[in-house]
């Protein structure tokens, strides 16, 4: 079973650690070399194959396309260009944007889950936790995300718990497309 390229549309307030998780999972980057964060221009699109997916009962490498989209407004105007084909969406914010986050991750929600009809199971939110004191109830959200799976990530101490967490979360996205293909 060949499949095309997923793409992933990774999105999230301005320094909420996209960019950071992006790289992580694509392995590019180990945590230690993350420098200070740079805002994104646009969109940056990061290429990397996921071996051992399980799909159907069957072992599969699946090819990821994720979108590091920058969570700077000034690039609104490309929203419903990186929109076209979307297959799966990660919100991502951190304890230091979770002021913003509330309004802005139900308006990211509405455009690029709810509006091209992605199911609950195409979206995943990270919150992305800087120490470990951060805890993801402080994060309030609308009933909107009560079917949204929300998982607290610390790339510090626990990179590979991410990459099992987005590996499930690719499996929901595979089985919510089979589900509709």
């Amino acid at each position: 079973m060949h499949m095309n390229k997923l793409k992933i549309l990774m999105l999230g307030p301005s320094e909420s650690g996209k960019t950071t998780i992006a790289n992580y999972l694509s392995e590019s980057i180990n945590i230690e070399e993350a420098g200070p964060p740079r805002p994104t221009q646009g969109v940056r699109i990061v290429e990397f194959e996921l071996p051992n997916i399980n799909v159907n009962g069957k072992n599969t490498n699946i090819d990821i396309e994720l979108w590091d989209c920058s969570g700077d407004h000034r690039f609104e105007s490309c929203w419903p260009a990186l929109r076209v084909g979307v297959q799966g969406a990660i919100l991502v914010c951190s304890p230091t944007t979770t002021q913003v986050a509330t309004r802005e991750l139900e308006l990211l929600y509405n455009y690029f889950v709810s509006q091209p009809k992605l199911s609950a199971k195409q979206c995943v939110l990270f919150y992305n936790c800087t120490n470990d004191s951060d805890d993801i109830e402080s994060l309030t959200l609308s009933s909107t995300f009560s079917k949204v799976s929300q998982v607290a990530i610390n790339l510090k101490s626990g990179g590979n718990r991410l990459k099992i967490d987005f590996s499930n979360y690719i499996t929901s996205v595979l089985q919510a497309i089979n589900r509709y293909a």
